[in-house]
């Protein structure tokens, strides 16, 4: 079994090798309680939660920009719900959130924190970044800053 942070770790190394190599470079971070990876902009980032007390982990793309970007973004992939229900399931979210932010997400009931979860969540993970990520980047505002990460040497 491995500590929650231990497990959040992992999980950008552990979702690289399931992604096509175009979305193989991306940044990352980890803390307290979630890991979240990114393209052109942090604000706009996949992300893994561990909610111990819920029981549950979440998992998918979150939008927590200014409001009216997060509108934009959440009003273009809720025109887009079929084909992101056709890629992901009806276990997909499309939603408004907290604070003005949105999400395109879904909750996992949380298991032990070991090796086959984290397989399990980061082929997941890996699912919501290639099907999401040509749709951010096709309908993202023109006036949203986007910094594409340096592409990651090939791999061995």
């Amino acid at each position: 079994m491995l500590s929650a942070s231990e497990f959040l770790r992992r999980v950008p190394d552990a979702v690289r090798p399931h992604l096509p190599e175009a979305l193989s470079s991306f940044r990352s971070t980890t803390r307290f309680s979630l890991a979240q990876l990114w393209y052109g902009n942090r604000l706009l980032h996949y992300e893994v939660w561990i909610r111990a007390r819920e029981r549950r982990l979440e998992l998918g793309l979150h939008f927590e920009a200014d409001e009216l970007t997060n509108a934009r973004l959440l009003a273009a992939f809720q025109t887009h719900e079929r084909a992101v229900h056709r890629a992901l399931g009806d276990a997909a979210l499309i939603e408004h959130w907290d604070k003005g932010w949105a999400r395109v997400w879904e909750p996992v009931a949380l298991q032990t924190l070991d090796a086959p979860f984290l397989a399990r969540i980061t082929e997941r993970l890996a699912g919501y970044v290639a099907a999401l990520e040509p749709m951010l980047r096709d309908e993202l505002p023109a006036n949203v800053a986007w910094s594409e990460p340096r592409a990651r040497s090939p791999r061995a």
